[in-house]
């Protein structure tokens, strides 16, 4: 899991680098890094899918309606809330709100990397303890194969790949396997979800140098997470729920019935559910809930040939296990997507400014792909792109609702949200039906940590950023880490806890 811990470099205005002399030893460094593209706020992803199909028209809202249930957010977890709503009760009146397009936040901007958590098992069941923390991983191990049956029943084109993960110890100073993880799932019946690798059998997978072993996991599949996001539209749109887009939520009033305000009309539902990720941090009941984090992604041209050359011909998809991990994996038409190495972080709620489109984070993922395959040295990257993240304590998401019992909200995906917002759709549609069911008593529903408040949570993650990126970078020029560093990397760690 990665929550706070991960979140790196910030670009508020006015406050500079945040931490001295570190600008100047960044300008050094990217240098060293690979031409990339502008950085876009549109995904290589969402221009596929919209060219592609642009779906039907969803004009923005206009004047006064009224809903049952009326979901704030048109991405992922929005969607399959809809989704779970409509399976369970087809005759709900359901509304979507959404300020954009559906898929033009984080769920059309991340890897498409649809997960499990098998790999942090252990550290799920410190946390909840070994049932609870297992039914968890269980939930999101399962949705994997869920999705082809899903993608079958609605003929659903996302470009969907069911073929795992390596998770590749690249060098000797990334984490060796988790000994007691393995043992631990072995012992409750699941230890085909997760086992070690050697050398040899991770570079069957793509022949990097670097690897030296790691771990598989079966339960990952990679998909084209914009056409997902589009897809589900559809089939919600052909159910009935009526779609909003260009229909940012201003204002809530959260009485009975509940009543959600855009710039052009007004919603008054039964019941509301919010799932407007980071766009959420900027209102008071959530400011401490999560940081907004900012996660740069690079696609090279299409190279068939080098795909070759290395030997990723499979759609296994692939990450590193440094502290701030590259993950990459192929695409339908030949390329190579990478993100990581670094993330950006916003000041306060303020989803705007160089945060979004910060060169250098863009160019350290491309140097990911080129650390990792040095046989690709001088690969061409056609597309840069950003996309928000809400960024909890502990990684994980939460599920709550309110005292009255009308409004709920399901955020904090922390960048792991392909999952996690397919099973979040069955917990909030849980909530808002009132249902007994073993979803809505899985161990994220209820209130996550507190992050600390600003001014302080802004300095205090950029020391983070330095400490976790200089421990990489040293670690890569086979340096040892910086002493502060590590005292940073473990104050850091314990407080997550």
């Amino acid at each position: 899991m990665r929550g706070i811990l991960g979140v790196l470099e910030g670009e508020p205005g006015g406050h500079g680098d945040g931490v001295t002399g570190m600008g100047m030893l960044r300008r050094a460094a990217a240098a060293d890094l690979p031409q990339v593209p502008p950085v876009g706020t549109r995904s290589y992803w969402l221009d596929q899918a919209l060219s592609a199909d642009p779906g039907k028209p969803c004009p923005p809202l206009t004047g006064a309606t009224d809903a049952d249930v009326c979901i704030v957010g048109g991405g992922f977890a929005g969607l399959w809330t809809a989704y779970e709503l409509t399976e369970r009760e087809p005759a709900l009146n359901v509304v979507v709100l959404e300020a954009a397009v559906c898929g033009a936040g984080g769920s059309g901007a991340n890897g498409g990397l649809f997960s499990s958590s098998w790999v942090s098992a252990g550290e799920l069941c410190r946390r909840f303890g070994d049932d609870a923390g297992l039914r968890w991983a269980i939930a999101l191990g399962d949705e994997v194969g869920e999705l082809g049956r899903w993608c079958e029943r609605h003929r659903a084109d996302i470009e969907f790949h069911h073929e795992g993960i390596l998770y590749g110890q690249a060098g000797d100073w990334q984490p060796e396997p988790d000994v007691a993880t393995l043992a631990l799932l072995e012992r409750r019946g699941f230890g085909e979800r997760l086992r070690a690798v050697d050398a040899a059998e991770a570079r069957r997978v793509a022949d990097s140098p670097r690897l030296s072993g790691g771990v598989f996991t079966p339960d990952l599949a990679t998909v084209q997470p914009a056409r997902l996001a589009r897809e589900l539209r559809r089939v919600v749109l052909e159910r009935g729920v009526r779609i909003y887009e260009g229909s940012r939520m201003v204002a809530l009033g959260d009485g009975m019935p509940a009543t959600v305000e855009t710039a052009g009309g007004a919603v008054r539902a039964a019941q509301v559910v919010l799932t407007h990720g980071a766009w959420a941090a900027g209102e008071p009941e959530f400011a401490r809930a999560f940081a907004v984090g900012i996660e740069h992604m690079v696609v090279t041209e299409p190279i068939p040939e080098l795909l070759q050359e290395i030997g990723w011909t499979s759609h296994m998809g692939l990450a590193d296990r440094r502290e701030m991990l590259f993950y990459l994996r192929r695409t339908d038409d030949d390329r190579i997507a990478i993100g990581g190495g670094g993330m950006a972080m916003v000041y306060g709620s303020g989803i705007a400014g160089r945060a979004l489109g910060s060169q250098r984070l863009a160019a350290l993922a491309a140097h990911g792909l080129v650390w990792l395959f040095p046989q690709l040295a001088g690969v061409r990257f056609a597309h840069a792109w950003s996309g928000p993240m809400d960024m909890t304590r502990s990684g994980l998401p939460f599920f709550q609702s309110s005292v009255a019992g009308n409004v709920h909200a399901g955020l904090g995906f922390s960048g792991h949200g392909l999952t996690s917002t397919k099973v979040g759709g069955k917990i909030l549609a849980g909530l808002v039906l009132a249902t007994d069911d073993e979803w809505v008593h899985l161990p994220v529903v209820g209130p996550p940590g507190s992050l600390p408040p600003e001014p302080l949570r802004w300095p205090m993650v950029r020391l983070a950023e330095w400490a976790f990126e200089s421990s990489d970078k040293a670690a890569e020029l086979g340096r040892k880490r910086p002493g502060l560093a590590g005292a940073v990397v473990a104050l850091m760690e314990r407080y997550a806890q």
